[in-house]
C-alpha cells in the first residue's frame, strides 16, 4: 500500500529533492551521455504532473517494464561495463527508476542519499571551483529535502528560514571538515579507474591519424595551467611535449613499445649543460590519459612520475583527477650524442612502395651526407607549395596518404604536416618521429599564468642529427607561421568550426575587452582553487601543519583536533539555545507564544490541556487590564489556525 500522505503527494516536499537530483544529473551529462539526463527530465516532469493531480503511483507491471527498458538502455549506452562511466550511469538509471515509482517516505530518503552519492560521482569527472559551487547548491537542496521528509506534516517555514537552517547546518560541520581535510594523510590511489575508450578525449592519444588533433582544436576545455617561478620562455618556445610517436603501422603512428623507465631527478648530462633556466609547475586537469606535458628539456623528481627514454613523462595510472607536477627547465646542450643502431633503424622505417611520388620528391630534395641541408630543402619546398592550414581538411584514409596530401588535397592541420614530413625524412634516410602535445597557450595578466586549452593541441616532429641529437622541426610553422606567432585563438578564429565543441565558451567574445577581463579574473580564481585546494598534497600538508602547530607530533595533532571539536560544540550549543527562538517556529507558533507571554504578564499560566479561551477567562477573573486586546489576539489565532486546517 502506498502512503497517501507521503512525501511525493505534495509539491512543496517534492521540489527540493527533485531540484537536487536535476542539478547533479545534468552536471554529469558532459561526462556520461545526454540521453540519461533527458530521460530523467521527462520522468521528473511526469512525476510533478502526477503529484499536482494527486494521482496514485504507477502500477507494478509498468515499473517492471520500465526497469527492463532502463536496463537495456544502460547496456546499449555503455559498451564497457566495468568503466567508471558505466557505474555512474547505472546509478543515474537507478535514481530515475526510483523516482518513477516513489510514493512513500522511505523512498524520499533513498533518493536523497542517492543524491549524495551522485555528488561524490560529479567530482570524479570535474573538480573545478564552479562545479564545486554547483555541488554545494545541490547538497543544500538535499539537506532541505531531508528535513522535509523527516516531518510528519508539511513544513510551513518560509523559504528564507529553511535556507537559514541549511546554512547553519553547513557552518556547524565546516570546522571539523576543514580540519580533517588539512590533517588527513594524502594517500595516492591504489588502483586505476577504467574509463570508456571515447571518454578519454582530452589530451593526445597513444596513436595518431590524420584528423585526430584537429578534433581537439575545436574544444576550449582547459588542458592544464602553468605557473613559472621566474621569467617565462618566449611564446614560440612553448612546445608542451607529451608523447613521441615513432612506430608506423599502416597509416597510424604509435608510441614505441620498447621504451624503458629512466631515473628521475638530475638531468641527463648529455642533454644539458647544467644550467637551470627556470622552475615551473604544471597543474594538469583530468585527461584520463597518463601523459604529462612539459617543456624540453625538463626534469622532475616527483615520486608519482615515470620518466621514459624518449624524454617524456607519464603517470602510472591514467589521470582521473587534477594533478600538479613541478619541473626544472634546463638549457639544452646535446652535442656529442649518438643514436644506437637499433633505435636508428626503428626511426627510419617507412614503406617505400606506398607513396612513389613522395619518394621521387625526396630524391630531388635530399643532399647525400648532409641531413641538415636536406631538412632545409624539404621545409623550403613546403613553403613554396599552396598548402592550406585548416580545421576542416579533406578526409584521406588511403595507404598512399602522403602522396594524396602533398600533391592533391594540400589542406590539413598540424598532424597532416607532421605525418608527411616524418615520412619524407625517413625516405631520405634521416631518423624522425612525431611529437604530440600542445603549443602556446594564453597568458592571464591577472595572475601571470599560462592557460593551455585543448584547442592548443599540436603535433610537430623531431629529426636526429649526429652531434646534435633530436632537434625539433615544426613544418606547420613554415606553412602557417601565424599559428606559432599568434597562437590558436587568433590563427583559427576565422575557421567555420572554431570552438564548435564549445558553443558557450567566452572565447567567442574575445574581441570584447571587458569580457576578456572577466574571463581572466574567473580563470585566476579557478586556478587558485586548483593549485591550493585540489592539488593539496603531502608536501603542502607538512608545510601548512608546521606553520600552524610547529613541530608535527601526535600530541599536537590531537590538540588541534580537540580545538576543532570545541569550535564545533560551541555552535551546537548555540543551536539548541536557538531552537526555542522564533527562527525555528511557524507563524502560528509565534502567535501562540505571544499570547502565552501576554497571559503570563497577567499572572495566568496555561494548565495542561487548557484551551486559550479558558485561560483568558481566568485572566478575566484576575482582573486583567487588557482583556479586550487579549481576546482579539485569541480570535485572530483561532481564525488563522482553523482556516489552515
Amino acid at each position: 500500500m502506498h502512503d497517501s500522505a507521503g512525501i511525493f503527494w505534495n509539491l512543496r516536499r517534492l521540489t527540493p529533492i527533485v531540484g537536487m537530483l536535476v542539478v547533479l544529473i545534468w552536471s554529469l551529462a558532459p561526462a556520461l551521455s545526454w540521453e540519461l539526463p533527458l530521460v530523467f527530465t521527462v520522468v521528473v516532469g511526469w512525476r510533478i504532473w502526477r503529484a499536482w493531480r494527486c494521482a496514485n503511483p504507477i502500477s507494478r507491471w509498468l515499473v517492471n517494464v520500465s526497469v527492463a527498458v532502463g536496463g537495456l538502455g544502460w547496456w546499449l549506452l555503455f559498451p564497457s561495463k566495468l568503466s567508471l562511466e558505466s557505474a555512474v550511469g547505472l546509478l543515474v538509471a537507478g535514481v530515475t527508476l526510483k523516482l518513477l515509482e516513489a510514493s512513500q517516505r522511505r523512498d524520499a530518503f533513498v533518493l536523497v542519499y542517492s543524491g549524495f552519492l551522485l555528488a561524490v560521482a560529479v567530482f570524479l569527472f570535474n573538480q573545478s571551483l564552479w562545479q564545486s559551487l554547483i555541488v554545494l547548491t545541490a547538497i543544500a537542496l538535499g539537506l532541505n529535502g531531508l528535513h522535509e521528509a523527516s516531518l510528519d506534516e508539511i513544513s510551513t517555514l518560509p523559504v528564507t528560514r529553511k535556507l537559514t537552517l541549511v546554512g547553519l547546518t553547513v557552518l556547524i560541520a565546516m570546522p571539523i571538515t576543514i580540519t580533517w581535510f588539512l590533517i588527513f594523510p594524502r594517500i595516492a590511489p591504489l588502483w586505476a579507474i577504467p574509463v570508456m575508450a571515447d571518454a578519454a578525449r582530452m589530451g593526445m592519444s597513444d596513436t595518431l591519424r590524420p584528423g585526430d588533433v584537429s578534433r581537439l582544436g575545436r574544444d576550449a576545455s582547459v588542458a592544464f595551467r602553468v605557473e613559472f617561478d621566474g621569467d617565462q620562455p618566449r611564446f614560440d618556445d612553448l612546445y608542451w611535449r607529451g608523447i613521441t610517436l615513432g612506430r608506423f603501422n599502416g597509416g597510424v603512428w604509435q608510441q614505441h613499445n620498447h621504451l624503458k623507465q629512466t631515473k628521475l631527478g638530475s638531468p641527463p648530462p648529455a642533454l644539458t649543460n647544467g644550467i637551470v633556466k627556470s622552475h615551473y609547475t604544471v597543474f594538469q586537469t583530468a585527461s584520463h590519459r597518463p601523459w604529462l606535458y612539459h617543456l624540453e628539456p625538463s626534469t622532475t623528481s616527483q615520486s608519482n612520475v615515470i620518466g621514459l627514454t624518449d624524454g617524456t613523462y607519464r603517470t602510472r595510472w591514467p589521470i582521473t583527477s587534477d594533478l600538479s607536477v613541478s619541473y626544472e627547465l634546463w638549457e639544452r646542450d646535446a652535442t656529442g650524442l649518438r643514436l644506437l643502431d637499433n633505435d636508428f633503424d626503428r626511426e627510419l622505417y617507412f614503406p617505400v612502395d606506398l607513396n612513389p611520388r613522395a619518394s621521387e620528391l625526396v630524391t630531388q630534395l635530399m643532399t647525400p651526407g648532409d641531413p641538415k641541408t636536406t631538412v632545409t630543402n624539404v621545409l623550403k619546398w613546403y613553403q613554396s607549395q599552396p598548402f592550406v592550414y585548416t580545421l576542416e581538411p579533406s578526409s584521406i584514409r588511403e595507404p598512399n596518404f602522403v602522396d594524396r596530401f602533398l600533391f592533391e588535397t594540400q589542406e590539413g592541420f598540424c598532424e597532416h604536416f607532421a605525418y608527411s614530413f616524418v615520412a619524407l625524412m625517413r625516405l631520405a634516410g634521416i631518423p624522425a618521429r612525431i611529437v604530440g602535445g600542445y603549443m602556446g597557450g594564453e597568458l592571464n595578466p591577472i595572475n601571470n599564468t599560462i592557460t593551455v586549452r585543448e584547442m592548443d593541441a599540436h603535433a610537430w616532429t623531431e629529426v636526429w642529427l649526429d652531434e646534435l641529437g633530436w632537434m625539433r622541426v615544426d613544418p606547420t610553422g613554415v606553412v602557417a607561421p601565424e599559428r606559432i606567432r599568434l597562437g590558436s585563438i587568433d590563427s583559427l578564429r576565422s575557421s567555420a568550426s572554431f570552438l564548435s565543441e564549445s558553443p558557450l565558451s567566452l572565447l567567442h567574445l574575445n574581441d570584447w575587452q571587458w569580457i576578456n577581463t572577466l574571463r581572466w579574473r574567473l580563470d585566476a580564481l579557478n586556478y587558485r582553487w586548483q593549485s591550493n585546494i585540489m592539488s593539496y598534497r603531502d608536501k603542502q600538508q607538512s608545510a601548512l601543519l608546521k606553520s600552524i602547530i610547529g613541530k608535527i607530533t601526535p600530541l599536537r595533532i590531537l590538540m588541534l583536533l580537540g580545538a576543532t571539536l570545541l569550535l564545533t560544540l560551541v555552535p551546537l550549543m548555540l543551536w539548541f539555545v536557538l531552537r526555542g527562538s522564533a527562527l525555528f517556529k511557524t507563524s502560528q507558533q509565534r502567535k501562540l507564544q505571544h499570547i502565552d507571554r501576554r497571559l503570563r504578564h497577567c499572572g495566568v499560566f496555561r494548565l495542561e490541556g487548557e484551551t486559550l479561551r479558558q485561560a483568558v477567562k481566568r485572566a478575566n477573573a484576575a482582573s486583567a487590564s487588557d482583556l479586550a486586546t487579549l481576546t482579539d489576539a485569541v480570535n485572530a489565532f483561532e481564525r488563522t489556525y482553523y482556516a489552515k486546517t
